[in-house]
């Protein structure tokens, strides 16, 4: 989400929600052997069948010591994570360093166009991932804070064309929980999919997420397979996993489209949070690849 303004209408987030960042109708395999570790009780969700995963391996990782957004591994030759906004005036985005995490916030303005969404993300950009790459986002949350129960806020992973600038035309994957009017929270991925693809939580696992006195990290993934089109995302909390939901991409073709150079995660606020700050500690970034790595 940086330095412009993300033009997603209302209408989007509403076909979503039925953010970026923040996109997707359901469908129901359950957890593959390979997410079902030991003492992990999967939740059941619909989604449509997917291909075998292709292999992956670790590529980039950001672990924020001191708050710093240098990698631990970088075998991507990104360099340093960037911090961007979507640019929009008095939305007063921020990024608050700590020992092992990075705290960003946004704000939505009250007057803002509904046709416009807030966000801050940390990105790592100058990345390569073109027609036939495999690559997979997974970044590890605590704490989310916004409008609660009146929603109109996500936290999410994604990528997208282009720098840490978030400009509107830029193309877009990315999957989010996003919090609704009344406390609905779901799973989804309002971006890059063909069809709306969402999964409601239970009231569990939004308990454990957005706990005041003792939240629980949560882990949102997201694999894009432009090998055979498609993508998987995924929520971990605890020994929960919400997912996968499998959803075809939309606007990144197999044997062609642009190249994905800029992958991040961070919080956003839509049209139903107007005057409303959202934020969230990111403590882990990870990139897997079946390229570069």
């Amino acid at each position: 989400m940086c330095n412009r303004s993300v033009k997603v209408t209302q209408k989007v987030f509403e076909r979503a929600g039925t953010c970026l960042l923040g996109a997707a109708a359901l469908l129901l395999p359950a957890t593959t052997a390979v997410d079902a570790k030991p003492g992990f009780h999967p939740v059941v969700i619909r989604g449509t069948g997917t291909p075998a995963p292709t292999e992956l391996n670790l590529a980039y990782v950001a672990s924020f010591p001191n708050g710093s957004l240098a990698p631990a591994l970088d075998k991507l030759n990104a360099g340093a994570m960037k911090a961007g906004d979507t640019g929009i005036p008095d939305s007063n985005p921020t990024l608050e360093k700590r020992p092992g995490a990075i705290i960003l916030g946004i704000t939505r303005p009250v007057d803002l166009s509904p046709d416009l969404v807030v966000a801050q993300t940390a990105w790592a950009t100058d990345l390569n991932f073109g027609p036939g790459s495999v690559s997979r986002i997974r970044a590890t949350f605590i704490a989310p804070v916004g409008p609660i129960p009146g929603g109109g806020f996500a936290i999410g992973v994604g990528a997208k064309t282009g720098g840490s600038e978030d400009l509107p035309e830029e193309p877009r994957i990315f999957t989010t929980i996003n919090v609704r009017p009344g406390f609905v929270v779901r799973l989804q991925v309002p971006f890059g999919a063909v069809e709306t693809t969402n999964t409601t939580l239970s009231q569990e696992i939004k308990d454990l997420i957005f706990s005041t006195t003792d939240p629980q990290p949560f882990t949102i993934e997201l694999t894009i397979d432009r090998k055979n089109g498609t993508g998987q995302s995924k929520l971990t909390v605890g020994d929960k996993v919400v997912g996968p939901l499998f959803f075809h991409l939309d606007g990144f073709p197999v044997d062609s489209g642009p190249i994905i150079s800029a992958m991040g995660a961070g919080p956003a606020v839509n049209a139903n949070g107007p005057g409303q700050t959202a934020s969230v500690q990111v403590r882990d970034f990870r990139i897997y690849s079946n390229v570069g790595g």
